[in-house]
């Protein structure tokens, strides 16, 4: 093999392994903790109308517990939500057309996460303000 071959072999190998890597991350858990003087149906709500806001489907199992599922048009994730008054996780349970290894997901399923976490704690900052007033 002469060297202008090797290095498009290298180079396509390269950009494989590249885009591999990029398409795909570890399925990434949030643990958050909960500032303010809270009830644990305000916690509650706080969890579940942040998930239907960001179109999970979210429901309780038990005191302390909810869980989620978010489909889309071709794949679908599910999630578990404990919480306390002190914090909550969000928890990575499953997925279909999601998983292209046993422990990975497309970097979607991390956005997802991301922004009902996010949407969590921007309605539980909003709830605080409201009492604090």
């Amino acid at each position: 093999m002469n060297m202008k071959r090797i290095k498009s072999l290298l180079l396509g190998v390269l950009a494989v392994a590249l885009i591999a890597g990029c398409s795909t991350r570890v399925a990434r858990n949030v643990n958050a903790d909960i500032n303010g003087a809270f009830v644990m149906p305000q916690v509650e709500k706080a969890i579940i109308d942040s998930g239907r806001a960001q179109h999970w489907e979210m429901k309780k199992m038990r005191d302390g517990l909810i869980t989620g599922k978010l489909v889309t048009d071709d794949s679908s994730a599910e999630i578990r939500i404990p919480y306390t008054l002190a914090n909550y996780s969000i928890e990575y349970v499953g997925s279909q057309n999601l998983n292209p290894g046993t422990d990975k997901v497309p970097s979607d399923y991390n956005d997802w996460v991301s922004d009902l976490n996010k949407e969590i704690q921007n309605r539980l900052l909003a709830q605080q303000q409201l009492y604090n007033k």
